[in-house]
């Protein structure tokens, strides 16, 4: 059995009209040159994971001579250590992890080590005490994802986005926040603090306390005339769906800001503003998946999408994080490694205010010739590909993940 690795020498696209056109240069491989990655899935069926899952086995699996392995969901460290052990015993020279529990992290790469198996962790970062504890490891590689501070901002961005729209009743989605997630903690911790200073929202207590809240809870301004309401829980086996029920019986809304997708109770929306007839804005700290692509597409009782907004990661950001194992399985970890060190690199959310603009994006982190993170932009931060190859070249490309970057290298080709 063959398999083929196409070189992308051009991107096409259709720019005002006119079309460029596409080369790819064809190599086979056979199976014995055929390597094994293993990825570890914090949720097979969260449609963030099925976004990067899809870039994985659609395009790259299609670009280079590798396969994958996926697991099923990995609920802690424990059961991510056991999944590195069978990926090796099937053959997997390296792992991608999208759970990287922070507990349990050095564990995890002790393992690694002893399996003698590469490790990169896609989407995500690690915790100073993480790092200089794993570092030096030579089986670990790096992370590549947004930092806590991008999380932040993207809470504090779409708040403003609507309190320029007037938005007054605004219901704050906290969903995993009251249970540790760190994630929704920090992007709800910035929703409340920007509130705080642009719209007078009282706190009760500190914002980074009151985002792990696991009680329903209003709150104003002084003068009574900006109402939010922080719904904790998730929708799916939680108590986010009986909260957001429970907030919206309590009067008018306006707004909608999800710490997470809103997909599972967009219904509970449409019966709210047909309740009160009237529109409510939604937006979510989300990804740029095709769940959320179909949701644009459909319209609500008002005739409007239901959601405004979306700030998020996107498929091909999974990239760089591919690049770190794949130098490391074919014998050039330094590529990326810098002064025997594993690397910490960080990328950009995405944001789409319209539906004309999420479609656009989606199409850069998903299309075939025009990709974020195309195999031909993967390939000069290759050791195997590319001999110029090295750490700033490898850090140039993966934390060129703004909008404007990705466009430039799509459309300069």
């Amino acid at each position: 059995m063959k398999r083929r690795i196409l070189t992308l020498m051009m991107s096409a696209a259709l720019i005002a009209g006119t079309q460029s056109t596409v080369w790819a240069d064809v190599e086979d491989y056979s199976d014995g040159d055929v390597h094994t990655i293993g990825v570890v899935v914090y949720d097979p069926d969260s449609a963030e994971m099925e976004m990067f899952a899809d870039y994985y086995r659609d395009y790259i699996q299609e670009g280079f001579p590798v396969k994958f392995i996926f697991s099923g969901k990995i609920a802690d460290s424990e059961e991510e250590k056991a999944f590195i052990e069978e990926a090796k015993a099937e053959g997997a020279e390296g792992v991608i992890s999208f759970a990287g529990y922070a507990d349990g992290l050095t564990n995890v790469i002790k393992t690694c080590e002893e399996e003698e198996i590469y490790y990169a962790l896609g989407s995500n970062t690690v915790s100073d005490e993480n790092y200089e504890a794993i570092k030096d490891n030579p089986w670990y590689m790096g992370s590549v994802g947004p930092d806590l501070e991008t999380v932040y901002q993207a809470g504090c961005d779409m708040t403003e986005f609507f309190l320029d729209k007037d938005a007054r009743n605004i219901v704050i989605m906290s969903g995993g926040a009251s249970s540790g997630n760190r994630l929704h903690q920090v992007r709800t911790w910035g929703m409340l603090n920007t509130l705080e200073e642009k719209a007078g929202l009282v706190l009760d207590e500190d914002a980074e306390k009151l985002s792990a809240t696991d009680k329903v809870t209003e709150l104003t301004d002084k003068d009574g005339n900006l109402h939010v309401t922080i719904c904790p829980g998730y929708t799916e086996g939680g108590e986010g769906l009986d909260n957001l029920e429970t907030a919206f019986a309590e009067g008018e809304c306006d707004t909608v800001m999800s710490a997470f997708h809103v997909s599972t109770y967009l219904d509970k929306i449409s019966d709210k503003e047909k309740d009160q007839d009237s529109n409510i804005m939604v937006g979510a700290i989300d990804s740029f998946s095709e769940q959320n692509f179909e949701i644009f597409k459909e319209k609500d009782s008002f005739g409007n999408a239901p959601i405004d907004y979306v700030r998020g990661k996107y498929a091909s950001m999974a990239g760089p994080a591919f690049a770190m194992i794949y130098n490391a399985i074919t014998g050039t970890p330094d590529v990326v490694r810098e002064n025997g060190e594993a690397v910490r690199l960080y990328q950009n959310l995405w944001t789409a205010k319209s539906e004309e603009e999420y479609v656009e994006l989606y199409g850069y982190a998903t299309g075939i010739y025009e990709n974020a993170y195309s195999c031909d932009d993967l390939m000069q931060v290759i050791g195997q590909f590319d001999m110029d190859a090295d750490p700033q070249s490898f850090k140039e490309l993966t934390e060129a993940s703004d909008v404007e970057s990705v466009k430039e290298r799509i459309f300069s080709n």
